[in-house]
């Protein structure tokens, strides 16, 4: 299935899920601080078939936050379901030919979220070019203009067709590294 299909069957499961959700919180006209719980609730089994591996509920509430903040920051006119769909695709969905990716991982060097991914980038003996936004200012510009921050560590992967994908968040670093290159993966 094509990326472009996917981003937008995710983009309807997006919107199906504020409906839902506003339904749910009609008396406060949808208003609710817990938002992204009860979303995770909703999606948790429904978000299963677009990912790399099967993902918590509390990985969700984490990603959908965080999504949320990006928006905010990185694109706050786009449309909500089509910037979810697209994140969530970029940070927890599958590799369709990972032998052809070429990975680069934006660090810096007492980041100890950074030497957790670098640790299993070792393990794993890959082949990843590192950015340290520190020692080169067009690194850490690089990142502000893809994520509108400078937030790491971030994995950028470039697949063979020249797709480029945005992944933050060690876990979910560390998560798509080992079922994409590791054991299991073998």
């Amino acid at each position: 299935m094509s990326n472009e299909i996917q981003i937008k069957q995710l983009a309807e499961l997006f919107k199906k899920t504020g409906q839902a959700h506003h339904q749910a919180f009609i008396e406060t006209d949808g208003e609710d601080p817990d938002w992204p719980i009860w979303y995770a609730g909703y999606l948790e089994d429904r978000l299963t078939p677009f990912l790399a591996a099967p993902i918590t509920r509390s990985r969700l509430v984490f990603c959908l936050v965080a999504t949320d903040d990006e928006h905010g920051a990185a694109s706050p006119n786009a449309p909500w379901p089509e910037y979810y769909a697209e994140r969530v695709l970029e940070c927890l969905g599958p590799a369709e030919e990972p032998k052809t990716d070429r990975l680069a991982l934006y660090h810096f060097d007492g980041c100890p979220f950074c030497i957790r991914v670098r640790g299993v980038i070792g393990e794993l003996g890959l082949d990843v070019e590192m950015r340290n936004i520190y020692e080169d200012k067009t690194r850490r510009e690089e990142l502000r203009e893809a994520r509108g921050r400078t937030t790491v560590p971030v994995l950028r992967i470039t697949s063979g067709d020249g797709q480029v994908r945005w992944m933050p968040e060690s876990a979910d670093i560390i998560r798509y590294l080992q079922v994409t290159y590791g054991r299991a993966a073998a």
